[in-house]
């Protein structure tokens, strides 16, 4: 069996488990430790489904604000990110949120990025995000692994995205222009 439908395979039986857990227990925190948010967020990515994800409680509250990266952020690398299969961005569902996914859309889209919701209110205005993302997977974020990172980091501001090599950006280039430079 391919490894990686194995892995999938075995993502799939986990989630409903895992969703249940209000208090996940941390058994291995070592150099291999991911979030699993990238990866189930193509799961929850059903604009239609009836909720979010069971257990899943709302406000989604973040240290992080809205606003720009300095210049000096720009390009930094966040972690190493060999474990990153493919672009993550991290928003909330403020106006420029909203504002900043309409115009990235179609690169994050190429990307294959994934998107972690920091910040939002209600379930309501998750699912509101969710439907304009227009296909793009979204996912609440638990916990606050990514924030500590971005933090350590000097970086208090969303949105912004994480590229496959653990760059920092907020304006992602897209595969396609990459090629033709």
């Amino acid at each position: 069996m391919n490894p990686l439908h194995l892995l999938s395979t075995i993502t799939l039986a986990a989630l409903p488990l895992a969703a249940r857990c209000a208090d996940l227990v941390v058994i291995h925190d070592g150099t291999g430790s991911v979030p699993l948010g990238t990866y189930y967020g193509h799961l929850v990515a059903g604009v239609d489904q009836p909720g979010v994800l069971p257990d899943t409680t709302f406000p989604l509250a973040s240290r992080l604000k809205p606003g720009r990266l300095m210049d000096s952020q720009l390009g930094q690398g966040l972690f190493d990110a060999h474990w990153l299969a493919h672009p993550i961005f991290v928003l909330g569902t403020d106006p420029g949120s909203f504002q900043w996914l309409q115009l990235h859309h179609q690169t994050l889209t190429e990307l294959g990025a994934s998107g972690l919701v920091i910040a939002a209110s209600t379930e309501y205005v998750f699912k509101d995000l969710q439907a304009f993302a227009g296909g793009l997977s979204l996912a609440p974020v638990r916990g606050d692994w990514l924030e500590q990172k971005l933090l350590s980091a000097g970086i208090s501001t969303y949105p912004l995205v994480v590229m496959s090599d653990g760059r920092i950006t907020e304006s992602p280039a897209s595969p396609i222009t990459k090629g033709e430079r």
